[in-house]
């Protein structure tokens, strides 16, 4: 996970952050959806009060009118799954971090015993690819 600048996000990027909000210490994942601005943001939150609540720690946050916002997929409490509004600017740089995606790819072989099937991880493995034994 590497932090990155917020100007290189694209849409479908995966990232974990912390906004600059007094009320809101959770540490945010998610997939970036779109990019929208305030008048489509407004309709998925109460765009208002987070935007006067991040104003009371960044003095110098340009007009929400005028803010590009990120429209995130995120999961909440393991279960939930919502989409949720975020500006660039809100988010505290130096907690933004891209994440990586592994892709999974499950195989089953039947009728093998212990000793072939660890040879046939061990052939796997000598490829170059991460493979366990479930």
């Amino acid at each position: 996970m590497a932090v990155v600048n917020p100007n290189d996000l694209k849409v479908g990027d995966t990232i974990r952050f912390k906004v600059m909000n007094p009320h809101d210490n959770i540490v945010w994942t998610g997939k970036i959806k779109s990019v929208c601005d305030y008048d489509i943001a407004r309709q998925y939150e109460d765009i208002d009060t987070i935007y006067q609540d991040v104003q009371r720690e960044i003095r110098t946050l340009c007009a929400k009118e005028t803010l590009r916002y990120r429209l995130l997929r995120v999961q909440e409490n393991d279960t939930t799954i919502s989409t949720r509004v975020f500006a660039l600017d809100w988010i505290d740089k130096s907690t933004l971090e891209l994440v990586e995606e592994n892709t999974y790819t499950d195989f089953r072989v039947f009728d093998i015993d212990e000793n072939k099937a660890e040879d046939l991880r061990k052939a796997i493995t000598a490829m170059g690819y991460v493979v366990s034994i479930v």
